[in-house]
């Protein structure tokens, strides 16, 4: 009973020890943090110092490249200038971001920031007097001094942020000792624990061997005993051996019954799986072709959406141009009753025939689009590039010699595609000449025509170095009816989307990538496989 109270007791003092070790170890990995924590924050104090003093120093750089273009007048102060409002620019980012993160009280960095860019304004403006040789106002302005306000709220802003960072790094430095003499506490008491139990450890370690020799002898004189007891153990299991045998064989005879059964239970599950498979597979196949109806299904709603919001919003844009000039034209044939001045008369015929005019033009739109929609698959042949742009060409060749614009294509990457050559030299036709129309004031105009073959389709890009579009503002609108992008040239608005219907009706694609000032790219896909062949409509 001793013993065991002893025993228990030791491993008492062995779970203390381990435990006091434990947190041994979590101090120092503590220990270790608070150092790594330290070092940041004195890097931040330092950053801080640092940027606080590029401030000020950036302010002298920026004073003396004023006084100094303003005795010489040479634009190389100006290159000093502008790098000192960069950096300053960056040393004030970065210190607001540092003090941010420190929880420094803001409103005296603010209050800071806001004196510097009221004095760069300044100076900025003094360089404006410089350059207007408007030397009165620029010496009153110089007399005043305005920088010396600037340089003393800045010397008060920076004692108060080298304050505030020494305090952060004594706080730091309290934290790093006090962890430290946690550790040499727990060391000690470590200590004066564990070397007792050491000792004690190494008496009761000695007695056990020594009960251990005991015992050893002990399990000589019991082997003896036992090698004579397993001699009579032998004699009773072989005879028992005997009898499993023999029970053995009757077990085996009915193993070959069970196993005829099972062969027979085999060729049966063999045939249900063979079955199994064959409905498996009329599964899989029915819900292939359920899918592929359900996508046909899919995709014809889709479409059929598509085509009435576009019959939605035709039927809008159409009644709404349409009401435009039939309302003027009821307006002036009200006030036609009331004319008895003959210049009057022939002026409202005229503005009514410009009216009628515009109706007509409408109704002819109207058609074409129309026209388009009822397009026959049948139409649909290949067509060779090179011979339909050449055949446009010959439409814009008075644009082109008056415009000076350079024109060049590139079919060697796919010379021929499937669709109905009206429609092609249409789109042709609408994007050049909306090239040439859009062009930049400044530049001679430029249109590059290039195919290659993607897939299964052509793809056509016309490039030009025109007016360019701001897509994000316009990306809606980029390809409606009666949607213009620039008015300083007349145009009705139809080009773009006559193109869209056209290339839709096609079967194929369109997209454009622009920047306003640059130019713009427009990327046509078409089908490169004949409609009209079996594989086509698979």
């Amino acid at each position: 009973m001793t013993f065991s109270l002893k025993g228990y007791l030791l491993y008492a003092i062995v779970f203390v020890i381990a435990l006091l070790i434990l947190g041994d170890i979590y101090l120092i990995y503590q220990n270790n943090q608070v150092i790594t924590f330290n070092k940041n924050q004195q890097e931040q104090a330092e950053k801080v110092k640092v940027n606080t003093s590029e401030v000020i120093r950036n302010l002298h750089l920026l004073d003396l490249s004023i006084r100094s273009y303003a005795f010489v007048s040479n634009k190389h102060f100006m290159a000093a200038m502008d790098s000192a409002i960069k950096n300053k620019n960056a040393a004030l980012s970065s210190l607001e971001s540092s003090l941010k993160k420190q929880n420094y009280p803001m409103q005296k960095f603010y209050a800071l920031r806001d004196s510097v860019e009221a004095y760069v304004a300044l100076a900025l403006n003094m360089v404006d007097l410089i350059d207007r040789n408007d030397q009165n106002s620029f010496v009153q302005l110089l007399e005043k001094d305005p920088g010396y306000h600037v340089w003393l709220q800045y010397l008060k802003f920076s004692k108060d942020v080298y304050s505030f960072e020494d305090s952060i790094s004594l706080q730091a430095k309290i934290r790093y000792e006090k962890a430290l003499n946690n550790i040499y506490i727990l060391q000690i008491i470590l200590f004066f624990i564990a070397v007792p139990t050491l000792g004690y450890t190494a008496y009761y370690t000695n007695r056990s061997l020594l009960i251990s020799d005991q015992l050893r002898k002990s399990e000589v004189e019991k082997a003896a005993i036992l090698a004579e007891q397993n001699l009579h153990l032998e004699r009773t299991v072989h005879e028992r051996t005997r009898e499993i045998l023999a029970q053995n064989e009757e077990i085996s005879s009915q193993n070959e019954e069970i196993s005829m059964h099972n062969e027979q239970l085999v060729e049966t599950k063999n045939i249900i799986e063979r079955q199994n498979k064959l409905i498996q597979q009329k599964n899989e196949d029915l819900s292939v072709e359920v899918e592929r109806q359900t996508r046909k299904l899919k995709q014809a709603n889709t479409e059929l959406m598509e085509h009435n919001n576009r019959l939605e919003q035709f039927a809008f844009i159409i009644s709404h141009n349409l009401r435009a000039p039939m309302s003027r034209i009821i307006g002036l044939s009200s006030i036609l009753d009331f004319t008895k001045e003959v210049n009057e008369v022939s002026e409202i015929a005229k503005l009514m025939m410009k009216s009628t005019q515009d109706l007509d033009n409408i109704i002819r739109d109207l058609t074409e689009i129309l026209g388009i929609q009822k397009m026959n698959a049948q139409l649909m042949h290949e067509i060779k590039l090179e011979p339909l742009l050449e055949k446009v060409m010959l439409t814009l060749e008075q644009d082109v010699q008056e415009t000076k614009a350079n024109i060049s294509a590139d079919f060697k990457g796919a010379n021929e595609v499937v669709g109905i050559p009206s429609y092609l030299e249409s789109i042709f036709y609408n994007l050049i000449s909306n090239a040439i129309k859009y062009r930049h004031p400044g530049r001679r105009p430029s249109i590059s025509i290039k195919s290659q073959m993607k897939g299964d389709s052509v793809q056509i890009d016309i490039a030009d170095n025109g007016l360019g579009i701001n897509v994000e503002a316009h990306k809606e609108n980029l390809f409606s009816l009666y949607k213009r992008f620039h008015f300083h040239v007349e145009g009705r608005g139809m080009g773009l989307y006559l193109v869209k219907t056209q290339v839709n009706a096609l079967g194929g694609k369109i997209d454009l990538r622009s920047r306003e000032g640059e130019g713009s790219v427009f990327t046509l896909w078409f089908k490169n496989i004949n409609p009209a062949h079996p594989e086509a409509t698979a």
